[in-house]
């Protein structure tokens, strides 16, 4: 009879309670979500990739600076050709993040 009890006691034991069967479907849910938005970013086109990626470099900035240390222009060069001009003529100082800094040698 005691054995019969432990073994009805350990078949219960082992079955999920409705709390596991609550959390099992959340993390269901919750991992249907994760692989959705990772098909969309798996569909963007040829064309949406280039187009983030330039945004993303679009906001690189460059300074550049005279002998004296005086800023002459800022911006991003790719859409300023005096800015272009400047940095082509000018020394590679440092990079922070996304800046650059250069100085003109005069």
């Amino acid at each position: 009879m005691a054995l019969a009890m432990v073994t009805l006691f350990q078949a219960s034991a082992d079955k999920p309670g409705k709390a596991d069967l609550r959390m099992s479907a959340l993390e269901s849910s919750t991992l249907l979500e994760i692989e959705a938005s990772f098909n969309e970013a798996e569909e963007m086109s040829l064309e949406e990739i280039v187009l983030e990626e330039l945004a993303l470099e679009s906001t690189e900035g460059v300074k550049v600076f005279d002998s004296n240390g005086e800023l002459l222009a800022s911006g991003n060069p790719t859409t300023d050709s005096s800015l272009r001009g400047l940095v082509n003529k000018a020394d590679y100082l440092a990079s922070f993040g996304s800046k650059k800094y250069y100085r003109l040698a005069e």
